[in-house]
């Protein structure tokens, strides 16, 4: 039997005291745009609220690397299943997007 952690959490379930969510409040950012590279180097992923991002797995679809670059998919009669990738972020590569209109990062995934 495992025990209760102790860190404290706020509602969406992330450890306040997860490096990540640190930073994000240091620098009040709102959103996180995680990305993880294609077999072309595009980026691929998806943005979330920054409250609910910790240093936990994200979850993404393989399909995204059957997409071409403008966007479809390339057919594949043998793919019969699209399984979730579980990926980790990695804290080194987080950094603001100066560009956003609202206070945004981003992260790398593994």
């Amino acid at each position: 039997m495992r025990a209760a952690s102790t860190q404290p959490k706020n509602r969406c379930n992330v450890s306040e005291d997860d490096p990540i969510q640190r930073w994000l409040k240091e620098n009040n950012i709102e959103d996180v745009e995680a990305f993880v590279p294609d077999m072309a180097g595009a980026a691929r992923g998806k943005v979330l609220p920054a409250a609910k991002f910790g240093t936990g797995e994200l979850k993404l679809p393989e399909g995204i690397f059957a997409q071409t670059v403008s966007g479809d998919y390339a057919d594949n009669k043998e793919n019969v299943e699209d399984r979730d990738m579980l990926l980790v972020p990695d804290a080194a590569t987080l950094r603001p997007v100066p560009w956003a209109s609202e206070p945004t990062a981003s992260v790398f995934l593994d």
